[in-house]
């Protein structure tokens, strides 16, 4: 029996970085609406341009592995240069490639991520083709299901019955196309969840929650656990992560550190959790652990540097005061 299985996306994804001088940002007072303006048709240099894996399957599988969790990856990364950039990448990291797939005349995905003073602008493709689902997947502790791209509700229905035929505890991370099909359509997955991560805009959007959720957080959680999950995380950037389970609601802040890029912050988050969880901690030591995991990884470029191994977990455990850090709520 696998520890982990990890369903989701792999691809490359190059980091542009705009100097300041090269864009403007405007925001609009009464919104939280910032764009950032580039000169049509012109040719605009780059401070640095990094090419570097990236894909949510990708990263939890990556950040996972590093803490100690053998997975499998069923992934499709198309065909193409950047795909055996990508695939060498993974095996660089240790992750079995069993089931990750480049199927002959499937274009490779790719990310490009505009990153202007702090923040960062994601253009993505992903190839039309739904990924193939691996018949002799074997019987999983855990899996980690994540949007993989357009065409996903085959795959869905089939990792939905991988799941029904195995007594496996799903952590679920719907992306934003899983979401607009409705809560109807989500809510059988939900009543799988061993533990259900989103954050605060993805949750109100699944609770069609029609005030601002800020000051609400309970009644958020409430919304959430109601529809099934065991276990319900709602990450949100600056302000921390809650969490509800049946023995309560806790909230963990943030350490407190440097900034250099956030994409991947939340598959890192991710990672540190189920490692946690799948090791035998509590739900609010995997908060912690995923909040650690995330203050690392924003320290560095790309969505993989930064992750932590095992034993740069411990030091940043050590360091720490997590009766500060997580209270309940």
């Amino acid at each position: 029996m696998a520890e982990l299985v990890v369903f989701g996306s792999a691809r490359v994804d190059a980091f542009l970085e705009v100097p300041p001088d090269k864009a403007e940002q405007e925001c609009s007072l009464d919104s939280k609406d910032c764009f950032i303006k580039l000169t049509y048709a012109a040719k605009i240099s780059l401070k640095s341009a990094t090419y570097l894996l990236g894909g949510n399957g990708a990263n939890v599988a990556v950040g996972t592995k590093r803490l100690g969790i053998d997975n499998y990856l069923v992934a499709e990364l198309g065909c193409g240069m950047m795909a055996d950039f990508a695939a060498k990448t993974l095996v660089s990291e240790g992750i079995n490639m069993k089931y990750v797939t480049q199927t002959k005349g499937v274009p490779e995905g790719f990310g490009a991520v505009i990153n202007y003073q702090g923040e960062r602008t994601i253009l993505s493709y992903y190839p039309p083709q739904r990924p193939p689902f691996p018949t002799d997947l074997p019987s999983a502790k855990w899996a980690y299901l994540t949007s993989i791209g357009e065409n996903f509700e085959d795959f869905f229905e089939d990792v939905y019955l991988w799941l029904s035929k195995n007594d496996t505890k799903l952590v679920f991370n719907p992306g934003g196309r899983q979401i607009k099909k409705g809560k109807a359509w989500l809510l059988r997955f939900l009543e799988k969840c061993e533990i259900l991560i989103v954050n605060r805009e993805e949750a109100q959007e699944i609770c069609e929650f029609d005030n601002n959720s800020y000051g609400e957080e309970k009644q958020l959680l409430d919304d959430l656990y109601a529809l099934g999950p065991k276990n319900v995380i709602v990450t949100d950037g600056a302000n921390g992560s809650y969490a509800r389970n049946a023995n309560g609601y806790y909230k963990c802040g943030i350490l407190p550190v440097d900034v250099c890029e956030k994409t991947g912050a939340g598959d890192s988050y991710s990672s540190g959790c189920i490692a946690a969880l799948i090791k035998g901690k509590s739900l609010q030591e995997g908060m912690i652990w995923g909040t650690v995991n995330a203050a690392s990884k924003i320290g560095f470029v790309g969505p993989q540097r930064g992750l932590l191994y095992e034993n740069q977990l411990r030091d940043w455990l050590d360091k720490i005061d997590k009766d500060a850090l997580l209270v309940n709520l």
